[in-house]
């Protein structure tokens, strides 16, 4: 990754970051501060569909929900939950993602996600694609995802799990 690429994912992070906590609570009592880290989109294999993945923290007072994905490269994007079910794992949507004060909530591969379909144009690691992510209280934020390689998707999951494990030890 070139040094304007790092620098430029380091700036829209900030940005997300304070586009979030400057929108404030539009509820009664509390502050909504909600963090968007982490924005990946997997590498299509074959077909018109692939993953989106990233962490949401809500470093507020006031619970929040995401509602809602959209980015122009999908014709429909949909939160999903995978789940076990007679040794098969599956998924399917879900209506929304509830994400409580104080809670980090961690879209990953085998878990919570982001079903991007229906995609209008391919999308090859490397590509950075637009997406804006609808919370109940928060309300719009604009988010911008690199397309990675399974490759890096399988060492991102390694390394989560060292520290899950170094944390618990």
């Amino acid at each position: 990754m070139t040094r304007n690429a790092v620098a430029g994912a380091a700036t829209l992070a900030v940005v997300a970051t304070l586009l979030a906590v400057a929108c404030g609570d539009r509820g009664a009592g509390g502050y909504a501060s909600i963090e968007i880290t982490g924005v990946y989109v997997a590498e299509p294999v074959s077909g018109a569909r692939t993953a989106m993945y990233f962490t949401v923290a809500n470093h507020g007072e006031t619970d929040d929900e995401l509602l809602s994905v959209s980015t122009p490269v999908a014709g429909r994007a949909e939160i999903h939950h995978t789940y076990a079910d007679g040794g098969m794992m599956r998924m399917e949507p879900v209506a929304s993602l509830p994400v409580g004060a104080g809670e980090v909530v961690r879209l990953a591969p085998g878990g919570v996600h982001v079903m991007l379909l229906d995609l209008r144009e391919p999308l090859w690691a490397g590509d950075r694609i637009e997406a804006t992510l609808r919370f109940r209280t928060l309300g719009e934020v604009a988010v911008r995802a690199r397309v990675v390689g399974y490759e890096e998707i399988e060492e991102r999951l390694e390394r989560a799990n060292d520290s899950v494990g170094s944390e618990s030890r």
